[in-house]
């Protein structure tokens, strides 16, 4: 090791124990059971990154879903069904097949009502020694589609008329309707996870006397979680990590890697410094630059390691479209959103923060998705042009003033434009003001703290604009539904934060959610984005690539497909 590295090395150990020393918080511990019994020889944890600790691991918890958090709730969820990284249709995972149209396990009927039945396979446990069984099924049903809890309303709770079992291990469910998505019960977004009725079930029970905070608070959701995934918690150190050990019997087969420990930071300088070091193994939940040159230069040199990137999410400037909300309330008019699409300079945001490599987006459908097919030239689009932008503001009447910001007879045009916290973002936020400045719009900018990133209520009462990231293709497009808009009502649960309504988007929703065949859908889709063009409720940014860091002696991670985790075969990762 020549003096450079050994420096750089030095100095990610330390940076590394001082934020171990100063995030050290409570410890939780998770009871231990025969899967817990690790051979001393494999002892040694695969250390990966994550940028963000979780408030809770669950697939679908009782709190604002977020896209980056594909690869935690994976280590220790498994669901009925498991997406590989090919984008090839669903396979099974808790069940032992998936429902097949127009069989007995999948009918559809003359009135549009379904009947699927699902077949687990046998011998399921929960990583407690517990027995997973079909009533477990119907019992997640009950909880998510309580009208307390808030999840009434989200697919596929919204389409489903009632969940039994015949036995231990087989469940029926009606439908109110078709639903393309029936044999999976997966899909991002939409997903029936299995609950523990044996450790939720008291709780649930009281949330008509007591309320919902009865299951919504439970320490189930978070420090306590019990799973069916490849890893169960051990050990959950508040603001510093989660160490994890192999489930013995996940349904698919041990994990060959004994220990996995989860660590949070958002300083990406101090995960390269720990990677380089040999410290941490994995990096990825933008922990780490979506493209970080210099880690990947010197791995180029050493063979220590490499660096992928996949497009997982969608990034876009959502704008406040509740006219109680507004600020200023000119945001209400599409002209104006398509006169500030107009002004966007994505280049420059690119060549600023991700070394001139962004992936562009016009909509929320990537080309190189599932849904790519639903893109053609029918679809409007905003690439940026100041001359249109200028045109769009003076057809409204807004004219630019001697300070050469844009003003109309009642005053100045001014927009906050917030964004989370996270490296990234803090980065993109001033270029992307400063352009805008430059073609006319005053801006003020606003950062929101990462600890309130899961706050509801504050992501969903901005003034203005706010930049986010959020599920790409079909769940991105079902968040911008009206029945997604966060209110008191639903504890503020949805992606549509900026509270856009559409009748027709809607209507063309509602198409798309009882259409089967993949061609239709497709045909749908692109309606939908006309809707959504003709209207444009966000303007569309980027689709942020993942990037994923690993050691050399870690076998297993690959690039996958938008629709796929990262990990989701991380039960067949090897680690030496």
């Amino acid at each position: 090791m020549g003096p450079a590295r050994a420096r750089c090395a030095a100095i990610g150990i330390l940076l590394v124990a001082l934020v171990a020393t100063s995030c050290r918080g409570p410890v939780t511990s998770a009871p231990e059971t025969s899967s817990a019994a690790v051979p001393a020889a494999e002892a040694r944890p695969l250390v990966i990154f994550v940028r963000s600790e979780p408030t809770s691991v669950a697939t679908r918890p009782f709190l604002q879903r977020s896209a980056s958090l594909r690869t935690t709730q994976r280590v220790f969820n498994a669901l009925p069904s498991l997406q590989d990284g090919r984008g090839l249709p669903p396979q099974p995972e808790l069940l032992a097949s998936l429902p097949a149209l127009n069989t007995d396990s999948w009918k559809v009927f003359p009135d549009g009502r379904m009947q699927t039945i699902y077949t687990l396979r046998p011998n399921l446990t929960w990583q407690d020694g517990v027995s997973l069984t079909a009533d477990d099924f119907v019992f997640a049903w009950r909880v998510y589609a309580s009208p307390e809890l808030g999840f009434a309303g989200q697919p596929p709770m919204s389409v489903i008329s009632d969940v039994a079992t015949s036995d231990r291990e087989h469940f029926v469910i009606h439908w109110k309707g078709p639903y393309p998505d029936a044999d999976a019960l997966s899909q991002d977004g939409r997903e029936l996870p299995a609950l523990p009725q044996h450790i939720l079930g008291s709780a649930f029970e009281q949330v008509a006397t007591s309320g919902r905070d009865s299951v919504a608070n439970h320490p189930f959701w978070s420090q306590q979680y019990v799973g069916l995934g490849p890893y169960r918690i051990q050990r959950w150190e508040v603001g510093s990590f989660i160490d994890a050990v192999r489930f013995e019997r996940y349904v698919l087969g041990a994990p060959k890697i004994a220990r996995i420990q989860l660590r949070f930071s958002s300083d990406q300088n101090v995960v390269m410094a720990s990677l380089l070091a040999g410290e941490a193994h994995a990096a990825t939940e933008s922990s780490i630059p979506n493209y970080p040159e210099a880690l990947m230069q010197q791995w180029d040199r050493t063979r220590a390691g490499r660096v992928f990137s996949w497009p997982s999410s969608y990034r876009a400037m959502m704008l406040q479209l509740r006219p109680e909300l507004a600020n200023p309330r000119a945001i209400l008019a599409p002209r104006i959103r398509k006169a500030i699409a107009y002004a966007v300079d994505k280049q420059a945001v690119s060549d600023a923060v991700y070394a001139g490599q962004a992936v562009f987006a016009d909509t929320p459908v990537w080309k190189g998705s599932a849904w790519g097919g639903a893109i053609d030239d029918s679809i409007p689009v905003y690439p940026m042009d100041p001359r249109a932008s200028e045109n769009l503001m003076n057809e409204v009447g807004f004219n630019k003033g001697s300070d050469r910001f844009y003003r109309a007879t009642d005053g100045q045009l001014t927009l906050e434009i917030a964004t989370t916290e996270s490296p990234d973002a803090i980065r993109e936020l001033p270029v992307m003001a400063d352009r805008l400045q430059a073609a006319g719009y005053h801006v003020e900018q606003r950062v929101i703290a990462a600890a309130l990133s899961q706050d509801g209520q504050l992501r969903s009462t901005f003034p203005a604009v706010q930049i986010t990231g959020t599920f790409m293709g079909e769940v991105g497009l079902e968040g911008l539904s009206s029945t997604q808009i966060p209110t008191p009502s639903n504890r503020w649960i949805g992606l549509n934060r900026g509270g856009w309504a559409s009748p027709d988007f809607d209507g063309l929703l509602d198409t798309f959610k009882v259409t089967l065949a993949h061609g239709d859908r497709l045909a749908v889709m692109r309606q939908m984005l006309r809707a959504y063009g003709e209207s444009l409720p966000w303007i569309s940014l980027f689709f942020p690539a993942q990037a994923f860091a690993q050691v050399t002696e870690l076998k297993g991670p690959a690039p996958v497909v938008p629709e796929a985790s990262v990990a989701w075969n991380i039960y067949e990762w090897e680690f030496r």
